[in-house]
């Protein structure tokens, strides 16, 4: 008897520690339905910020695969999240072939290439640790290319593994535009100054050559045609000289320019049709009917618009296609140019040419810079120069982008004068 009373009594025991283990795995269970439910919302919450964020995001894990793609990069790569989640195709949204992104690079823990890939363009970031940021030309981006600056940065569990990294983009193009805006009216300004310095004297001592050179030819003598010849060499050489000293002041003042209000739809077609000439250029001319007037010197515009021609033709000797716009345009505060808010006229000239390389593009403005050959470049180099001085003469703007192999579109903003033009 009393062996069964042990016996029972190791089986409630046994009953009672079964219990215990059963409310231990209860609640053990219950804590990890609770870390679950806590991982599945701060995963939530992670998504949520990423998604939510106006700054273009992505995350990627340890195998390269997208996790994240929120809607702000949706926005600027034109590549949906459902067409690249999952994969590893992140890189096509920033290049023509496969390359590592810097995201790539932090999930391989290759810290030392990041040099490498973005040499001269990226650096260690000062407040975050393992987290890099650069700055790069995206021409993939949009239809002329993006200036991006981007910081790609770690991320680990609770053990400092490795499990992702996330990489963020801001679009600076706009900025990086009126930055090279406002350095290159500046260089202009500080050469203009120079260059209008030295034409006023060059051409007050060519003034007092070519009157000596008049003198001469008056005093010689018929039988002397010789010395005649020569005067007239030195005269036509003294004129060209008179003209180069002109255009030099024209470059750093604009010139002297004799305004008044007038309809330019004209005149844009009468100076293409003239600079077209004897060409196999066709001009496409897209004008509004409701064109705003503007406060110019023709001959001075006129000169612009014959400027960029003759570049697109020379960029296109087999012959093609230009299309020339004129629109009105109500520039605010937020677009980016170098400008006051206000109504303009924009015309925008577009060729389909080879394109102009983008380390030279903020140099095609300069004086006597030319991309063109020996054989090919003709006159003295100051056309765009000029162009672009007679332009912020007007109190407008001038502007270019251009792609390689795509071609070069100038946009030209002048100030809108009150009244329409008329047909």
């Amino acid at each position: 008897m009393k062996r069964q009373d042990r016996t029972k009594a190791e089986l409630i025991r046994e009953l009672e520690a079964l219990e215990d283990r059963v409310r231990e795995l209860e609640a053990q269970e219950a804590g990890r339905k609770r870390a679950e439910d806590a991982l599945k919302e701060s995963e939530r919450r992670l998504e949520s910020i990423i998604q939510g964020s106006p700054i273009p995001a992505f995350v990627i894990g340890s195998d390269h695969r997208v996790l994240y793609w929120n809607r702000a990069l949706e926005e600027l790569s034109k590549i949906k999240a459902e067409d690249v989640v999952g994969t590893n195709q992140h890189w096509r949204a920033f290049y023509r072939s496969e390359r590592p992104c810097m995201a790539d690079l932090i999930v391989d823990e290759a810290f030392d290439t990041v040099r490498e890939w973005y040499s001269g363009k990226g650096s260690k970031s000062v407040l975050i640790e393992e987290a890099y940021e650069a700055t790069d030309f995206f021409p993939e981006l949009g239809e002329a290319g993006k200036w991006l600056r981007f910081t790609a940065a770690a991320i680990r569990d609770s053990r400092g593994e490795m499990v992702g990294a996330i990489e963020t983009l801001e679009d600076i193009t706009e900025r990086v535009r009126a930055e090279d805006e406002l350095i290159r009216i500046r260089k202009f300004e500080s050469l203009g100054t120079f260059a209008g310095g030295v034409a006023r004297d060059f051409d007050n001592l060519l003034s007092a050559i070519l009157r000596n050179i008049f003198l001469a030819r008056l005093s010689a003598t018929d039988e002397d045609k010789l010395l005649e010849e020569g005067l007239a060499i030195a005269e036509k050489a003294g004129l060209q000289a008179k003209e180069l000293a002109h255009r030099l002041i024209t470059f750093a003042k604009g010139g002297y320019p004799l305004r008044k209000v007038v309809s330019i739809a004209p005149l844009l077609r009468e100076s293409v049709e003239e600079a077209l000439s004897g060409s196999e250029i066709r001009c496409r001319f897209s004008i509004a009917g409701d064109l705003w007037m503007v406060n110019v010197d023709t001959k001075q515009l006129k000169h612009v618009i014959q400027s960029i021609i003759v570049n697109a033709r020379e960029a296109m000797p087999g012959g093609g296609e230009i299309d020339l716009e004129a629109c009105n345009i109500a520039i605010g505060v937020k677009e980016g140019l170098s400008l006051p808010k206000g109504n303009y006229v924009r015309i925008s000239i577009r060729d389909r040419g080879p394109g102009i390389p983008r380390e030279n593009l903020s140099r095609i403005f300069d004086p006597y810079f030319t991309t063109k050959t020996a054989e090919k470049g003709k006159g003295m180099g100051l056309g765009l120069a000029i162009s672009s001085s007679i332009i912020k003469n007007h109190d407008g703007l001038i502007t270019v982008e251009s792609e390689v192999g795509v071609g070069t579109v100038f946009y030209i903003f002048l100030p809108a004068s009150t009244g329409k033009s008329e047909f």
